[in-house]
């Protein structure tokens, strides 16, 4: 039996968007038959059940996170994970200034997808496959530089419209990668 693939989806509280993405993409990865335990962080301390508005949203699509409570990033969820993807550029410069050996399986979820080009695994194992993605991605300073890195809006505080859009990006590109990593 293959190891499952392990993803944490990292936002800065834990309450919005780490929370949606973790959620919409075990959801796909099971669709798409990756085995997985897929689970959420964030820069900041934790303790804080996640915002009421993604309750609601993920509740709509039978997904229940109502007992979920924000968990800060430890070594032990960053080292431990095969992938992390998170909703802002700062977020992976938080992972790599901390972890450094990280760098290579961080990305903002939007910058993954793009980076994977639609062209998947392939067969590849995560590792190559991986390795493969970040061929042309910028490093060091020219990373914490770039401006064409993809970012996930946070919809916190914001209008109902706003979350919609967001939720949708969300699921949109978790189905993408879920896709890329089948």
């Amino acid at each position: 039996m293959l190891e499952p693939l392990r993803v944490l989806c990292v936002c800065t509280h834990n309450r919005t968007r780490s929370v949606m993405m973790s959620a919409l993409l075990r959801r796909h990865l099971v669709s798409v038959k990756v085995p997985s335990e897929v689970k959420s962080a964030g820069t900041q301390p934790g303790g804080y059940p996640a915002i009421d508005r993604a309750v609601r949203l993920l509740a709509a699509r039978d997904i229940d996170v109502s007992d979920h409570r924000s968990r800060p990033l430890t070594d032990h969820v960053v080292l431990g994970a095969d992938l992390i993807v998170t909703a802002e550029r700062a977020h992976v410069v938080n992972i790599a200034g901390r972890w450094p050996s990280a760098f290579a399986y961080t990305f903002t979820l939007p910058e993954i997808v793009a980076l994977d080009g639609g062209t998947g695994r392939d067969g590849d194992s995560v590792v190559d496959w991986l390795a493969r993605v970040n061929i042309d991605r910028p490093v060091g300073l020219d990373y914490f530089d770039a401006q064409d890195i993809g970012e996930i809006e946070d919809p916190t505080g914001r209008q109902p419209a706003i979350w919609d859009r967001v939720f949708a990006e969300i699921d949109a590109l978790t189905n993408d990668l879920a896709t890329a990593l089948r």
